[in-house]
C-alpha cells in the first residue's frame, strides 16, 4: 500500500473527483501548532492507495478548507461539527459516503 501525503487541499479534491471513492473518512484530531488547537484529517482509498490531507484550525476556520471551527469558552479547545463536515463533503463530492472515524486512543 502506498500512502499520499497531499498539502494542498485543490489536489485533494482533484484527485477524489478523478478517482470516484466510495468513501471519503474524517477525522477531527488535536493538532498542537493550529491556533485553536484543532484539525482535520481527511482520507480515501483507491484500490492499494490511500490517499490523505490534513487541515488546522486558524481562528474561526480551517485553513484550507473554510469549514467553521467553534471555540469554547476557555479559547484552549475548539470543535468542528459534524454536519459541517458532512454538509461540506457532500457538497464537493456528490454521491460520497461521509464517514467519520473514532478519535486514535494512544
Amino acid at each position: 500500500m502506498t500512502v499520499h501525503r497531499l498539502q494542498k487541499w485543490e489536489e485533494f479534491k482533484d484527485k477524489a473527483l478523478c478517482l470516484r471513492p466510495q468513501n471519503v473518512f474524517y477525522l477531527s484530531e488535536p493538532h498542537l501548532f493550529a491556533s485553536p488547537p484543532l484539525g482535520l484529517r481527511l482520507t480515501f482509498y483507491h484500490g492499494q492507495d490511500m490517499w490523505v490531507f490534513v487541515d488546522y484550525a486558524d481562528g474561526a476556520a480551517l485553513a484550507k478548507t473554510g469549514i467553521t471551527v467553534t471555540n469554547h469558552l476557555d479559547n484552549t479547545r475548539a470543535e468542528i461539527k459534524e454536519q459541517d463536515i458532512r454538509n461540506f463533503l457532500s457538497k464537493v463530492f456528490p454521491g460520497v459516503e461521509a464517514v467519520s472515524l473514532p478519535p486514535f486512543i494512544y
